[in-house]
Order: C-alpha cells, then sequence, then structure tokens
C-alpha cells in the first residue's frame, strides 16, 4: 500500500500570538463542539477517498494549539482516523502544544491514544520576550512541561525555539537552547522570527515602536544556535531543523521529499497524483468546498523537487531526480550547478547536490537559479 501522511489543523488558542499568521480563532467549548463534528465528517469523506490504496505512516495534531481541546473530543478523532483510514502500527503521531496546556491528565490521555511525539512551543526561556511576543506561558513552565512530559513516557519530544526578535540577544538565544539541550530534548526547530503583514509586531514595526535587528546579528544568532545544538549531538538535517540521529520529523520530511499528504481541517492544505488543494480558512465553511491550487505538471514538480530537497542538509538526490522525472540532472542544469559551485553556494558530486552553510543563508536565491532553465 502507498504510503500517505496526515495533517489535522486545530484552529483554536488561547489567545493568538504576536507573530502569528495562521489560521485559529479564540476557543470555547461549543465552537469545539461543532469542530468535531464537522471533522469527523471530513474524516469519513475521505474513507472512500484513499479507498484503501494508502496507509499513514505519519499524522500531525498542528494549530492553533491542539492541546486545549477536550482529551475526549480528541480521541473521537484518533478512533475516527483509525476507523476510516489504515494507520501503520509504527505510524510517527505528533502533537503541537504550549507548554502550559501539558497537564499529567492530558499527557497520560494522549499517551493512551498512541500519540508518540510532542512538539512543544517554548520559542525563548527569557520572560521579557515571551510577554514582547505574546505567549501565555513563562520560562518555567515551559522546562517543567517537558519534565512533566518525559514522566509520563514521553521520549520523541521537539521544542520550537525562536531568534530574530526584538530585543533578543545572542546569549539570550544560545541560554534558551543550552537549558532545552540540558533537558535531552531530542529535536529543535530553530525558527528566524518573520514579520508577517495583518499581526501586531508587523503593525508595531511599521509603527516604529519596535525595532528588528539588523541582518548581520540574526544570522548570528542563527550560527551561534547551529554550533551550540552541533555540539551536542543535535545534527542539522533541514534548514531550520535539528535532531539526534532517528529523531528527524518523519511528517515534515514528507513535504521536503514531495510525498503525499492529507490536509483536514480550516486551511489545511494536502498534496496527492501532483494536485494541491486546500481547505477554506473558515470553519463554517462545508468540507466539500475545497480549493484546487493547481494541478502540478512535470517542469512544477522538478522545480519543486529541487525547491523542497535543497531545504535538506542531504540535497538533492540525483539518481533519485533522474528515476522520478526520466531525465538528466546533470545535464539539464549543467550551467547552474558551475556557477553555483563556482561561488562556494552548492557541493556537487555524482550523487548529490545540497547547500553549503554560505549557500543556506540565501537558499532562495540558489533555488532561483534553478526556475528558468527549462
Amino acid at each position: 500500500m502507498k504510503k500517505i501522511g496526515i495533517y489535522i489543523h486545530v484552529p483554536f488558542c488561547i489567545r493568538k500570538c504576536n507573530y502569528c499568521d495562521f489560521y485559529s480563532v479564540r476557543w470555547d467549548s461549543d465552537t469545539e463542539n461543532k469542530y468535531i463534528e464537522t471533522m469527523l465528517n471530513e474524516i469519513e469523506i475521505y474513507r472512500s477517498k484513499l479507498n484503501n490504496e494508502y496507509t499513514a505512516d505519519t499524522v500531525f495534531f498542528g494549530g492553533g494549539t491542539p492541546t486545549i481541546i477536550n482529551t475526549s473530543n480528541l480521541k473521537k478523532l484518533v478512533d475516527a482516523l483509525n476507523d476510516s483510514i489504515e494507520i501503520d502500527k509504527n505510524a510517527e503521531i505528533t502533537i503541537e502544544a504550549n507548554p502550559n496546556t501539558l497537564t499529567r491528565e492530558n499527557l497520560a490521555a494522549y499517551r493512551e491514544m498512541g500519540i508518540n511525539r510532542l512538539s512543544v512551543g517554548i520559542q525563548s526561556l527569557n520572560d521579557e520576550i515571551l510577554r514582547k511576543i505574546g505567549r501565555i506561558h513563562n520560562a518555567d513552565e515551559a522546562l517543567r512541561s517537558i519534565d512533566r512530559a518525559k514522566d509520563n513516557g514521553f521520549e520523541n519530544i521537539n521544542a520550537d525555539v525562536m531568534f530574530n526578535i526584538p530585543g533578543q540577544t545572542i546569549n539570550d538565544v544560545e541560554d534558551t537552547i543550552y537549558k532545552i539541550i540540558k533537558k535531552e530534548v531530542k529535536h529543535i526547530s530553530f525558527y528566524s522570527l518573520k514579520l508577517e503583514k495583518g499581526t501586531p509586531l508587523y503593525t508595531m514595526e511599521k509603527n516604529h515602536k519596535i525595532v528588528m535587528p539588523e541582518e548581520e546579528e540574526e544570522r548570528e544568532m542563527y550560527y551561534a544556535g547551529r554550533s551550540l545544538m552541533e555540539q551536542h549531538s543535535l545534527t542539522q538535517y533541514e534548514i531550520s531543523n535539528f535532531a539526534l540521529k532517528g529523531y528527524e520529523c518523519r511528517h515534515n520530511l514528507k513535504y521536503w521529499n514531495q510525498e503525499e499528504y492529507i490536509g483536514l481541517g480550516p486551511s489545511a492544505h494536502s498534496f496527492m497524483n501532483n494536485i494541491r488543494f486546500s481547505n477554506p480558512s473558515d470553519l463554517k465553511s462545508d468540507v466539500s468546498e475545497r480549493i484546487i491550487h493547481e494541478k502540478l505538471g512535470r517542469d512544477d514538480l522538478m522545480f519543486e523537487y529541487i525547491m523542497l530537497r535543497l531545504r535538506l542538509t542531504e540535497g538533492i538526490s540525483i539518481g533519485e531526480f533522474n528515476d522520478k522525472f526520466s531525465t538528466d540532472f546533470l545535464k539539464i542544469y549543467n550551467e547552474q550547478l558551475n556557477y553555483l559551485q563556482k561561488n562556494n553556494l552548492i557541493e556537487s558530486d555524482e550523487r548529490h547536490v545540497k547547500l553549503t552553510k554560505r549557500g543556506m543563508d540565501i537558499s532562495n536565491y540558489v533555488i532561483t537559479n534553478f526556475n528558468n532553465s527549462y
């Protein structure tokens, strides 16, 4: 059977963070119950759509804050998935969480229903910075949530860490990462803050109420965090992701490897049969009203494969590319490869093409060089 990933968007937050532009609404119990009812209907739709041809080997509950919904409702979703879609017995099942939503009771319930990976939104262990970006937890709660998760049997834990925050220093970044490493967390997602239009931080910056770090300082934060993680055996496997060997996020690797996945819930995206489609960003929309973005042709798929795989430190597999698209990668992109290699932006041999550390700094520029080659 073919493998597929499942993403489930849980669009509820106690309070939206000042940097977030993902679709979410304020939580209340009535809206949660209506959401669950809609989701059960959507899962049922996929029973026939997948037609016993697929088995899911990754499931990812993202948000929003999935851990604020009632565990009995979450179990309804998990049970419905198991009834409608075959879930591999060794599937990676992840739930995103805010630190202050991880109670012992919730954690025990997650383990009981088969969730085996946590992704905890820590962002920083500086309380002033946490307040500035609108987080509703503090540093002590964040660290205690990791201890609590480990005490309840969770070994596979990711911590989200953010840098390039106004007022943040390199020492802040290093302190946060070091304390998380000391908790023996297996995976760290390390993201640079980008101001998205419509968010409070974007408006504050436009009104000169905050000042973003200079580009050089932003890079120094990245280098410092990367260096510290690599010193402690958290290997960089993607531009923004570091893990102990064997703890790479299997679900996210589906995106970067151009594998198939379905997205359930408002604003969720899917990729099946070379077609990208998404659900409306509206809790009240009918689940059948999916938005078809595009059916990707061969040239689009080739460029997208390059774009996604160059995010991975292992880079492009030339043999896989040639088999997938029945072509000769080195011949098609000979001019681009020579130029990028000459400028120390990529490393290339007969098997792989990957970004250098310098290339990672300007990855978007490197990728655009492959866009006009057909």
